[in-house]
């Protein structure tokens, strides 16, 4: 488990305090340092102290206190907050509630994209105003991890902030194994070369062609995708829209249609 530094200074101190204790009764063993001293102190605090010594006694003891109840606080596992049914967005017209599975299922369908991978569990933790991701997967063995788990973790990480707002603060993808290639996986845009499965291999060729420009392609690709989604709901939302202004003109020619009959009867009556 990672500490942050401020709880690696406390944790360091702490072992210099028990260094220094310890080091008491070793010196006394060899012989160092003699007990006189110390009985002599013990003597005096049983004859009795100043108000100034028993103030400092007393500030050292509630020191030492301190450090330590710090120090169990940094070493005991602290306890996990639960996670939250909902993700919630403010704007200017009222609270919005996202239910995390609607957030897993639009995670689920980004995974569903990648072929060259199969998913073994998600998950989505919810504080209320931002969410966290984790999905266990296994990839193909010729897929390059680090462009494949880098494209998939920003795509998820859009796809999810531009669907529903929702801040995601951390995208976790653990890679559980792997599993043997198909005849598909050439066609990835992480698949790793074929000359360096090769024998004889000149892995000098790799260099030529920076890691770089395969991660921007990855990742154009996704956004490539997400961008078809995009257009998609648009056009779907703007042949709502067309439908409106028509339902309304049938509508009214309807109303002109029955205001036009009772007059066409009056002139046939007179």
């Amino acid at each position: 488990m990672k500490h942050p530094v401020r709880d690696r200074i406390w944790i360091f101190l702490c072992g210099v305090c028990g260094l220094c204790v310890a080091a008491v009764p070793a010196a006394l063993l060899l012989g160092v340092v003699t007990v006189d001293p110390v009985t002599a102190l013990l003597a005096r605090i049983s004859d009795g102290v100043s108000v100034k010594e028993q103030a400092a006694l007393a500030a050292a003891a509630i020191v030492l206190v301190l450090v330590a109840l710090r120090l169990f606080a940094i070493l005991l596992p602290a306890k996990k907050k639960r996670s939250s049914s909902f993700a919630y967005q403010q704007n200017e017209n009222g609270m919005v509630r996202i239910s995390v599975k609607a957030l897993e299922a639009l995670v689920q369908r980004c995974l569903n994209q990648h072929p060259e991978l199969k998913v073994v569990s998600s998950s989505l933790f919810s504080d209320e105003e931002t969410v966290c991701v984790d999905a266990h997967i296994t990839l193909q063995s010729d897929i390059s991890m680090p462009l494949a788990i880098s494209a998939l973790q920003k795509q998820i990480k859009r796809y999810l902030e531009a669907c529903s707002g929702v801040v995601v603060q951390e995208v976790r993808v653990f890679v559980d194994g792997t599993i043997p290639a198909n005849a598909e996986t050439a066609l990835s845009p992480y698949a790793i070369p074929a000359s360096v499965l090769e024998k004889d291999a000149d892995l000098s060729d790799l260099k030529d062609e920076p890691q770089e420009e395969l991660a921007e392609a990855a990742e154009e690709t996704a956004s490539e995708e997400i961008m078809a989604e995009e257009a998609v709901a648009e056009a779907a939302q703007e042949a709502e829209t067309a439908e409106e202004p028509a339902e309304t003109c049938e509508a009214e020619e309807a109303a002109q249609d029955e205001t036009e009959e009772p007059e066409k009867t009056d002139e046939v009556s007179e």
